[in-house]
């Protein structure tokens, strides 16, 4: 005889990790059915965050279940160098990494103390900006979250800080730049 029981969730993370107070209002989506692309879900949490509603995704990573409240970029409140910003398969700095270096970049981003004029000021201020291509799926933003909260906690976990992994979502950096400007009868 064969039994089996659904082994449920164990633990809930939230990243950044801070009280949801039940005045909040807030809008929830499940990554792992969403049918929406990287823009739709940009352009979700820019909706919320314009109408004061903070914005979860939640998705399964084996029997942990994690929610971000990303919000999006634009407000200016965080400074250039505080972001580090990741594609699908790239992490933009220097002159670039790919993913697999991630755990390494993340915690030189963390802990640079206004070491190295382009990574964070301080941990307090570092902030993560993910910005891969606008037609891709929730399931690539997914592996993509996967990757980046697992090497967070372990860095977490390696410098036993409280520090916070907050998000922001990006599709601007896609946008190809204006057309020059005509020439004008001189120029010819």
């Amino acid at each position: 005889m064969n039994l089996a029981c659904n082994e449920k969730t164990s633990e809930v993370r939230y990243y950044p990790n801070f009280e949801i107070s039940n005045k909040d209002k807030i809008q929830k989506m499940i990554l792992d059915t969403t049918q929406m692309n990287f823009k739709k879900i940009t352009n979700w949490i820019g909706n919320n965050q314009y109408n004061g509603i903070l914005s979860i995704i939640e998705f399964e990573d084996n029997k942990i279940t994690k929610r971000i409240i990303p919000s999006v970029r634009g407000n200016g409140l965080i400074k250039q160098r505080n972001m580090l910003s990741i594609t699908s398969d790239s992490i933009l700095i220097d002159n670039g990494y790919p993913v697999s270096e991630l755990k390494r970049i993340l915690k030189r981003h963390y802990l640079n103390n206004n070491n190295i004029p382009y990574y964070s000021e301080s941990a307090y201020k570092a902030a993560i900006e993910i910005t891969i291509d606008t037609s891709k799926s929730g399931a690539d933003l997914k592996k993509l979250l996967t990757k980046l909260t697992r090497d967070f906690d372990e860095v977490k976990n390696e410098v036993e800080d409280s520090i916070k992994l907050r998000f922001l979502f990006s599709y601007l950096r896609q946008t190809p730049p204006p057309p020059p400007p005509p020439k004008s009868e001189d120029d010819y």
